[in-house]
């Protein structure tokens, strides 16, 4: 079932589209009060909304309004034929446009993209609960330690495991994914939001690099400047498409937190903070974590060590600094890392018998297990179960 709303800040009538909506047998209600509307769309899924509003507020700000209070309300802006602005429009959470003077046409059109939409939501809801997609982000505050190179070792490393493995580039200005990978892109996640998700039209197929261990990637934009163009909503569709596709989603992110990345981390199953043993590096994680404490998104993070070729610092002062247990350690990445960058392939495909190659298998022969097997895992363990069981719980943090 189909929700239909209508809003005008003058409370003038829908016109056509009441006659256009009640020949497909859908009821158009119409509220002359926000609140009224804030109070029924709270109530409903499913829901469809027209905002029409010059007169009395602005329909762009409106929009952004909605959109933020029901991320998932599909939004139809009515705006004068002088103020239309689709990108404006994307920008503020309108899944489409109408204009003042738009004709009968245009009206059916939109109405027809609304419920095809709708119902492209609905089957792909029901194949990701299928599909059961693990979504797991890469991320570190600081820059250079390594975040895409884990990235697509583990990619690989999900691949090798028979695993269906989709890669999202969220470093937007500077992200370097299929350059690891030595793939050249015929799209990127850029021509995506230009070329369908205006257009109303979210297949990602033909924007995906595929590499030869079987791993599909969605680039970053081939320039730093276009990353302007992409917000946060164009991240959670382009999310939601490959939970669609994938048994395993991977994203990579910057080493800052903004709105997309905060997006990218809570759409996450998991979040694998990557840290040393260098104290600066371990202060600037400690406060990523509180940062991510404030979005409640902690719960999420599984610390990954990275050892260096200095000496090693205590596992236990790390965890108390961080106030987090490490979930898993990787051996020294040595030359054999950055040979790999330079030659575009993997560690796990190039060298899976050396340390580091064997590292990042077991770490993704650990993150793909199922929450139960591993709790069946541990009870089989009984001589190792109380100091395991100790170790995989985290600490509570600060407040």
């Amino acid at each position: 079932m189909i929700n239909w709303f209508y809003y005008c800040d003058t409370n003038a009538a829908p016109g056509d589209l009441e006659l256009i909506l009640q020949k497909r047998s859908y009821e158009l209600l119409q509220f002359p009060h926000l609140d009224d509307l804030i109070h029924r769309i709270k109530d409903t899924d499913h829901s469809i909304l027209f905002i029409k509003a010059n007169t009395l507020q602005n329909g762009y700000d409106l929009c952004q309004e909605m959109s933020i209070l029901f991320p998932y309300l599909y939004i139809i802006l009515i705006v004068p034929d002088n103020m239309e602005n689709t990108r404006k429009a994307m920008n503020v959470g309108a899944s489409d446009i109408l204009r003042f003077s738009s004709d009968l046409e245009e009206k059916k059109g939109a109405v027809e993209r609304a419920v095809k939409y709708l119902k492209l939501r609905e089957e792909g809801v029901s194949y990701h609960l299928a599909k059961n997609c693990r979504v797991l982000s890469v991320c570190s505050p600081k820059g250079g330690i390594g975040r895409t190179a884990a990235v697509v070792n583990l990619a690989a490393a999900f691949a090798r495991m028979g695993k269906k493995v989709g890669v999202l580039d969220a470093n937007l200005q500077f992200g370097d994914v299929v350059i690891q990978l030595d793939q050249k892109p015929g799209g990127t996640i850029y021509e995506w939001v230009k070329e369908e998700y205006e257009r109303h039209s979210y297949s990602i197929d033909n924007y995906l690099a595929v590499h030869e261990s079987g791993v599909s990637v969605m680039p970053a934009p081939s320039r730093p400047e276009f990353f302007e163009m992409i917000s946060e909503i164009h991240i959670e569709k382009v999310i939601e498409e490959m939970r669609m596709r994938f048994d395993i989603l991977l994203i990579d992110t910057p080493s800052y937190l903004s709105e997309i990345h905060l997006k990218c981390l809570e759409r996450s199953d998991e979040c694998l903070l990557l840290v040393t043993d260098e104290i600066p590096v371990l202060k600037r994680s400690r406060l990523f974590i509180e940062a991510l404490e404030a979005f409640q998104l902690h719960e999420k993070i599984k610390v990954i060590r990275t050892r260096t070729a200095r000496k090693q610092i205590d596992q236990h002062k790390m965890e108390r600094v961080l106030d987090i247990p490490i979930f898993a350690s990787l051996p020294e990445q040595g030359q054999l890392v950055s040979q790999s960058i330079d030659l575009g392939t993997p560690v796990v495909i190039s060298q899976p018998r050396t340390p580091i190659g064997k590292g990042f298998l077991n770490l993704a022969r650990t993150l793909a297990e199922k929450p139960v097997e591993a709790a069946e895992a541990k009870l089989q363990e009984p001589s190792k179960k109380s100091k395991r069981m100790r170790s995989l719980v985290p600490m509570k943090g600060r407040v």
